[in-house]
């Protein structure tokens, strides 16, 4: 089993472009892959602290596009084109704020939300879950038909539902493993595209 190195390239990569986390190069390489965003956009980043997600956005949507992100914990806009809202995504205020900051509904979401790990894994695996349904949910207002979203995720037991309920609402559902993930980390990303808005 490969070990753990808490300062691995990654880490130091991410200190010497002055990003927060090694975070930021999952999303880069996931934009990159997929071709999921374009100057321009507009995006919602759900768990942006500590802000290497927002900095990778940013950078992408240009100056003529816009990100807000929200996260329980105040964190730093990295550009002007970036807001930063401090709330919970399950509160409807919140989620009203985002979409009118925003300026209307995303061509993206992003989600690095991620429950508070017990190290219990059942039950680290059924928060995220719920988490990722709580995103989802939020989709079904704030995505513009046709987007699309990238979404962490822990594979477990409820992962297989998570799953199945993306792919009801996006045509297609890839699962992708960044090379920036920790060795031996149960985390897996969901990258959605072609949102399909539930009928009203």
């Amino acid at each position: 089993m490969a070990r753990y190195q808490p300062r691995d390239s990654y880490y130091w990569r991410a200190r010497d472009r002055g990003l927060p986390s090694r975070a930021a190069f999952k999303l880069d390489e996931l934009l990159a892959r997929h071709r999921l965003v374009r100057p321009g956009a507009r995006v919602i980043d759900l768990g942006c602290a500590p802000g290497g997600w927002l900095a990778v956005l940013g950078a992408a949507v240009g100056s003529h596009g816009l990100v807000v992100g929200i996260d329980l914990s105040p964190t730093r806009a990295a550009s002007p084109n970036v807001i930063t809202l401090t709330g919970d995504l399950v509160d409807p205020a919140v989620r009203a704020e985002a979409v009118a900051r925003l300026g209307g509904q995303a061509d993206l979401i992003t989600s690095d939300v991620s429950p508070k790990l017990t190290g219990i894994a059942d039950r680290d695996q059924a928060r995220s879950a719920e988490l990722l349904n709580v995103a989802l949910e939020f989709a079904h207002t704030a995505l513009k038909p046709g987007g699309a979203m990238v979404a962490k995720a822990f594979m477990g037991a409820a992962f297989g539902e998570v799953a199945a309920s993306f792919r009801r609402r996006f045509a297609s559902v890839e699962l992708a493993r960044p090379r920036a993930s920790r060795p031996g980390s149960a985390e897996i990303y969901l990258v959605a595209t072609g949102f399909q808005p539930a009928p009203d």
